[in-house]
């Protein structure tokens, strides 16, 4: 009964060195893992001078997305940007709107009635205008282009003013006879062989104002009486009957 007390006793005590020596194991194992760990740590963060890593040398000094890297042989550190002047985009000069000038207000303008010309006396045509073809002049004796219209009428009626206007000229012809000329705008008109004349040169004359009689045109004599009526438009000979309404 005493050995077998002796011999459980004894295992005991085996049994615990053996948990002592697992536990000293176990630290030791613990402390060398520590101690690698804190090795490989402080290596990487201060690698032996001379030995260069790539990725630190890549980064050094260089600027990624605004912030700038430095590093030193004693230890890596990543510093805080400056905090950078902000670039001043260029200053846009404000556009300046196009001036616009004010709209010229157009000068009041007077609005000139429609020039239109009348019968200077009746209606009736005793010889038409021939324009560039030449007529028989039963007077003169030859050919020759009829440069106004005759109107027939008697001896002292009153030969009237075919539209407003100034009387340009006042005079005698050796073929026409008495003749007044009227102006009206770019528009002049003859009446030839009149017998009395009854305005003046420059004077201002009213459509249908009287401007004297008719009378004879010296190349037409041997025609019945008439008024010979020419017109001028921009200075040059026109049909009278194109114009008089």
């Amino acid at each position: 009964m005493s050995n077998l007390h002796l011999l459980n006793n004894k295992s005991r005590k085996n049994n615990s060195r053996g948990f002592y020596i697992a536990l000293g194991v176990c630290l030791i194992a613990v402390g060398v893992a520590a101690w690698t760990t804190y090795d490989s740590v402080v290596n990487y963060a201060s690698p032996n001078e001379g030995t260069t890593s790539s990725a630190v040398t890549q980064h050094t000094n260089e600027t990624v997305s605004g912030i700038k890297v430095f590093g030193t042989d004693s230890e890596s550190s990543v510093a805080a940007p400056s905090k950078a002047e902000p670039s001043q985009a260029p200053s846009k000069a404000p556009s300046k709107a196009p001036s616009t000038a004010p709209s010229s207000v157009p000068a009041k303008q007077t609005t000139a009635s429609v020039l239109t010309f009348t019968y200077p006396v009746g209606k009736d045509v005793l010889q038409k205008y021939s324009g560039e073809n030449p007529v028989y002049s039963k007077t003169m004796k030859d050919w020759r282009v009829h440069t106004g219209v005759d109107f027939s009428a008697k001896l002292g009626d009153a030969v009237k003013a075919a539209a407003d206007g100034t009387v340009k000229n006042v005079y005698t012809d050796d073929l026409n006879g008495n003749t007044i000329i009227i102006m009206h705008g770019n528009v002049e008109t003859y009446y030839c062989g009149l017998k009395e004349m009854s305005v003046k040169k420059g004077a201002a004359v009213k459509q249908g104002q009287k401007i004297g009689t008719v009378g004879t045109v010296a190349f037409e004599s041997t025609d019945a009486p008439h008024l010979h009526l020419a017109m001028k438009k921009s200075g040059k000979f026109i049909d009278p009957l194109s114009i008089i309404k």
